[in-house]
């Protein structure tokens, strides 16, 4: 009989519930002096649960007030859980909405000593660290400058040089990732690869959901400080992204395919011509939407192909033969994921498209495609390519 296997567990976070007084003036005034049994309490987070395995991160999306924040600030101990248990399993670091630890007054520089401090470290170990963040946010002189004249930005870079300056067990980042240009995210995206590489763990708390889906081997959302799901990230995104008026048009019979095309194995350069039979059920303007793309380990989905436009389906009940035809496939040898999904307008907004059916990596159903062939230096943009129904 093989022994099982029991993951070592990095944080545990189980039935956690918080409340914040609602206080007005007479009521902190109450509060000031013992008298406030009767004052007003917000529920933020209510019996929330879950572990984070070593060696992992966990995700966790959700709308403005849903109560991400304060669940990351309650597993940092920032704030006290009402009822429940938090535990961590190793030494932490974490980043709070990018907030500034100390006063603003401070210096990058000071900034800096005083978090590694406060973190334990040694004032031999500090010096090489402080010369590590200098180099990694790219501040320059303004190194020397007070924290409260940078940029967003700016502070960006120097918290995350930061709080990961050193090699922790255990990272908790609230929307770290979503802020400053391009390049320093990338250098962000590298540093973090190498933490979890090196065993680290984490929660990162995101409104973007490519981030959880690079980062991530589990997701949670958080709807009224409950949460609404667990699981794979690739559906935490889905459900995230197309929200209760999608969900509502995928099931209310607008349209749909009638089957799902097969994989495809084709040789780099010929012609690609998928072909899809879909049903309009009610009156309404349908259209067709395609996209090829690829998956890079630790970079996320990356777009090959994709349409500019919503190419028409038609307008009244009946069977249409949807069309896909991509003259000299434009892609380097590899595996891609075809998603070919069917869309209204939405009523309340004509410029923004609404989900009806369809096939895609998010819907855990996309059409997979092998092309063949020898590598010859990359993708080869921009690709002509139409869709046609009849």
């Amino acid at each position: 009989m093989r022994d099982v296997v029991v993951p070592v567990i990095a944080i545990s976070c189980q039935g956690v519930s918080k409340s914040f007084a609602l206080v007005d003036k007479g009521s902190a005034w109450r509060l000031a002096f013992g008298m406030g049994t009767d004052v007003p309490t917000f529920e933020a987070l209510k019996d929330i649960s879950f572990d984070v395995p070593k060696g992992q991160f966990v995700g966790i999306l959700g709308k403005n007030g849903a109560g991400k924040s304060t669940l990351l600030r309650v597993v940092g101990g920032a704030y006290s859980a009402d009822r429940g248990r938090v535990a961590i399993n190793g030494a932490l670091s974490a980043i709070y909405e990018l907030g500034l630890v100390g006063n603003p007054q401070l210096t990058g520089r000071q900034y800096a000593e005083r978090l590694l401090t406060v973190h334990g470290f040694k004032k031999s170990q500090r010096g090489p660290m402080i010369a590590d963040i200098h180099d990694f946010s790219e501040l320059g002189d303004r190194f020397e400058d007070p924290v409260l004249t940078y940029s967003a930005g700016m502070m960006a870079r120097l918290f995350f040089s930061t709080a990961t300056a050193g090699n922790y067990e255990v990272y908790l980042l609230d929307e770290i990732l979503s802020v400053g240009d391009q390049h320093f995210q990338s250098k962000c995206w590298r540093r973090l690869r190498d933490r979890v590489s090196r065993g680290a763990s984490g929660v990162l708390v995101t409104h973007d959901w490519s981030a959880i889906i690079k980062l991530c081997e589990t997701a949670h959302i958080i709807d009224k400080g409950r949460v609404t799901y667990s699981g794979p990230p690739e559906r935490a995104a889905r459900l995230y992204l197309f929200g209760e008026v999608a969900r509502q048009a995928m099931t209310s019979g607008y349209a749909r395919f009638i089957e799902k095309p097969a994989d495809i194995q084709i040789e780099a350069g010929r012609d690609l011509v998928i072909g899809a039979r879909a049903e309009i059920l009610k009156p309404v303007e349908v259209g067709a939407v395609f996209v090829i793309e690829r998956l890079q380990p630790g970079y996320g989905w990356e777009i090959a192909l994709m349409s500019r436009s919503v190419s028409p389906v038609g307008r009244e009940p009946g069977i249409y033969h949807v069309n896909i035809a991509v003259p000299r496939l434009p892609l380097d040898p590899g595996t891609y994921q075809a998603s070919l999904h069917l869309v209204m307008p939405d009523g309340e907004l004509p410029t923004r498209r609404v989900l009806l059916d369809g096939f895609g990596w998010l819907d855990g159903n996309g059409i997979t495609l092998n092309v063949l062939g020898d590598p010859d230096g990359g993708l080869m943009l921009p690709a002509r390519w139409s869709v046609s129904a009849a």
